[in-house]
């Protein structure tokens, strides 16, 4: 029948690329040679069949999490290192004959490869279990390296896209699907949503977010699939709020990628008016049109440049009145970073892993230049009213200290009133040199121990209008400074006739030092998304961002 002849040829086709744990391996061993990052090896690849993505996704997690046990664990048998596997795989193979629910993955599995190492599972367990006393270890994830267990501190924020359905809605569509719907003070968050609960809450400071807890994986939900919501940390969601972008009005993301915070903006919007969206790297910039795509965005004009090389005097930019500027920064505050579980663990087999990462002073100082020439470079736009600066960074060398250099020795700009930013929300600033305690209190910090990722947002609102002449020769100084390489303020008219010529850098945001080095030649235009029917686009990977 035809349909059985379709099932066999599905199965042909997985079979050719490969079993569910010769995949894994063949992902982790690309993740040692830094080729990608985990969501773009798995649930980003378009090469691996749908129905391992999400599986090899969590192996390869939580595999990484306990690589050193299972590490120890292929160590101690020296019968194992007779076996014709890689290392990669014994490491994957170990983890769900010892860790997984229902043991060995069969769906896709080669059973040759199931059989040759499920006899080892006893004496696997033996060890498992003098490990586990040695550590005092009392359940799984005590094993864990406790600088990896602290993903179980952020909760999971859920932002609506109300582009495609309301608050109401969402909420209503959950609680049909067996979620209760609790309201917790602030200090009943951690006991309302503990893990593993089907519970769920509206967050008390933003009306578009809602909070799950931690772990909750909402990738297959009908809400997600629809673009209903976007997976989007708590901070993450500020800025867009502290911006305040009105409907009908003309603003500019200066990094934009990956789009999370761009599509916000369209949200609160209702789609009505203008977005620029800037970033120089290509692939990253795709990625924002795809995001946004699917976000059902159709105000937004996306271009690939450098947003330190535009001109703030062009015409096009005339009506700019908001811009959301989230420039590139240390991380240090993303707790369940996927790619610093990455970075740990090529650290641990190459014997350089260390239990706490050092702050690299050097770099700190880098970024906090760029990000100072940054918000300065913002602030050059004539009909600027309003600017957000935000960082996902825990130190007051890229948050505060910037925006004390910032504000010193200029008139046109200050800080917003606590009250137009996140006013509910209780951690604010800190008071540092150059700050008064009223400017601290006006800006917002989260940690970890909140419940989220570490950010960190500012708001700056003109208070006189701009100073064109200044302006004009800041430009003027810019220019000269570049040493007779091509000037940081091409007009998007100049960039058009040669953007045929111009090579694109990578990185999207990049720290000072780097910025000095190679600049990103301006402008290359990818056509808005709102006038995109009827053009044909480059096929462009699909990435998943919870940023």
């Amino acid at each position: 029948m035809p349909k059985n002849k379709k099932a066999l040829k599905a199965q042909r086709k997985l079979k050719a690329k490969g079993s569910f744990y010769e995949l894994g391996a063949k992902v982790l061993e690309r993740l040692e040679q830094r080729e990608g990052s985990i969501k773009s090896l798995t649930v980003g690849n378009s090469k691996m069949p749908d129905d391992y993505k999400r599986n090899i996704y969590a192996l390869i997690c939580q595999t990484l999490k306990l690589a050193p046990v299972l590490t120890r664990i292929l160590d101690s048998s020296e019968e194992v290192k007779k076996l014709k596997f890689s290392r990669q795989m014994l490491l994957l193979l170990t983890h769900d004959l010892l860790f997984a629910k229902g043991g060995l993955w069969n769906k896709g599995a080669d059973p040759n490869i199931n059989r040759t190492i499920r006899p080892f599972r006893k004496e696997f367990m033996n060890e498992l279990d003098k490990i586990r006393q040695e550590m005092g270890a009392k359940c799984d994830e005590d094993l864990v390296p406790e600088h990896l267990r602290n993903d179980k501190l952020t909760f999971r924020y859920v932002r609506v896209n109300t582009l495609v359905w309301t608050t109401d809605k969402v909420v209503e569509h959950f609680v049909k699907d067996s979620y209760e719907l609790v309201a917790p003070s602030r200090d009943e968050m951690r006991s309302a949503l503990e893990v593993n609960t089907r519970r769920f809450m509206r967050d008390l400071d933003m009306n578009d977010v809602l909070v799950f807890p931690p772990g909750t994986d909402l990738h297959a939900h009908r809400t997600y699939v629809v673009g209903a919501i976007i997976l989007q940390d708590k901070g993450s969601c500020a800025p867009a709020h502290v911006v305040q972008p009105a409907p009908g009005s003309t603003v500019l993301d200066a990094c934009a990628a990956p789009g999370n915070k761009t599509s916000h903006m369209a949200s609160l919007m209702g789609n009505k008016g203008k977005i620029f969206a800037f970033d120089k790297n290509q692939s990253r910039l795709d990625t924002l049109v795809n995001l946004t795509d699917k976000a059902k965005c159709k105000i937004i004009e996306a271009k690939c440049a450098d947003f330190l090389e535009l001109d703030p005097l062009a015409p096009e930019y005339a009506d700019v009145e908001r811009v959301l500027l989230d420039p590139s920064c240390s991380g240090s505050g993303i707790v369940n970073r996927l790619d610093e579980l990455v970075d740990w663990y090529i650290a641990m087999i190459t014997n350089t892993a260390e239990e706490k990462p050092k702050v690299d002073t050097r770099r700190l100082q880098s970024l906090a230049e760029f990000q100072t020439l940054a918000i300065r470079h913002a602030m050059r736009f004539p009909g600027v009213k309003r600017i957000s600066y935000s960082t996902c960074s825990v130190h007051e060398e890229e948050n505060e200290a910037v925006v004390a250099r910032v504000l010193e020795g200029q008139h046109e700009f200050a800080l917003a009133p606590a009250d137009q930013m996140i006013p509910s929300w209780p951690r604010r600033g800190l008071v540092t040199a150059g700050l008064t305690k009223e400017q601290a209190a006006s800006m917002v910090r989260m940690l970890p121990e909140d419940g989220s990722n570490g950010f960190f947002v500012a708001c700056f609102e003109r208070q006189a209008p701009a100073d064109l002449d200044r302006i004009r020769s800041e430009l003027h100084e810019a220019k000269s400074a570049s040493n007779g390489s091509a000037a940081p303020t091409k007009s998007a008219k100049d960039a058009d006739a040669k953007k045929t010529k111009r090579k694109h850098t990578d990185g999207s945001k990049g720290d000072a030092k780097a910025h000095k080095q190679k600049r990103a030649k301006p402008a290359q235009e990818v056509v808005p998304t709102t006038k995109n029917k009827g053009k044909k686009r480059p096929k462009r990977k699909v990435s998943v961002a919870d940023a």
